[in-house]
C-alpha cells in the first residue's frame, strides 16, 4: 500500500494542499481500516461520520472535502489493485445519499462514465450517463459488502 500511496501523491497533486507525505499515508490507512470495518459490518456512511473527514475539516477548512476525496479514492485504488471492489463505494453524501463525484474519477470506472470523460471537458453527463453511473455505483457498493461480509483484511 505504501508504494501505491507515494505514487497517488504525487499524481493527484496532494502535496498542493500542503499535506506532507506521511500524513497523507496516515489519513489513507487509518480511512481504509475504518472503510473496512464498516463495509464488514453491512454498513454504509457519511462523510462527516469518518473520523478522518473531522480531522480534516478542522486542519484545512474548505479543503477538507477535495482531500477526503483524494485519501478514499486512495482506498479504492489500493483495493482495485488487488482485484478488489471499490471500497469507498461505502461513503455518501448525507444530503444526496450518493458518492461524491470524485467516485467517477477512479481508474476503475468505466471511460464513458468517468468524469474526466464529461465534467472533466466541460460537459453535463446526458441523463442516460448519469443513470448509469448510479447503477455502476450501486453494483460495487452490493459487491464490497458482499466482499467483506466473508473476506478479512
Amino acid at each position: 500500500m505504501d508504494e501505491l500511496i507515494k505514487e497517488l501523491y504525487e499524481a493527484w497533486g496532494v502535496k498542493d494542499y500542503h499535506l506532507s507525505q506521511p500524513d497523507y499515508a496516515k489519513y489513507v490507512k487509518d480511512a481504509h481500516r475504518i472503510l473496512v470495518e464498516n463495509a464488514k459490518a453491512g454498513k454504509v456512511v457519511y462523510y462527516g461520520e469518518l473520523p478522518v473527514f473531522n480531522v480534516l475539516k478542522e486542519r484545512f477548512g474548505d479543503d477538507a472535502a477535495r482531500l477526503i476525496g483524494l485519501i478514499l479514492g486512495a482506498c479504492s485504488e489500493y483495493e482495485a489493485s488487488r482485484g478488489r471492489p471499490l471500497i469507498s463505494s461505502i461513503v455518501v453524501s448525507q444530503d444526496t445519499s450518493e458518492p461524491g463525484r470524485g467516485f467517477y474519477g477512479l481508474a476503475a470506472v468505466p471511460v464513458s462514465l468517468s468524469t474526466a470523460t464529461w465534467e472533466g471537458q466541460g460537459k453535463k453527463p446526458p441523463q442516460i450517463v448519469i443513470g448509469k453511473r448510479e447503477d455502476f455505483w450501486l453494483d460495487e457498493l452490493q459487491d464490497t459488502l458482499d466482499y467483506w461480509a466473508i473476506h478479512e483484511v
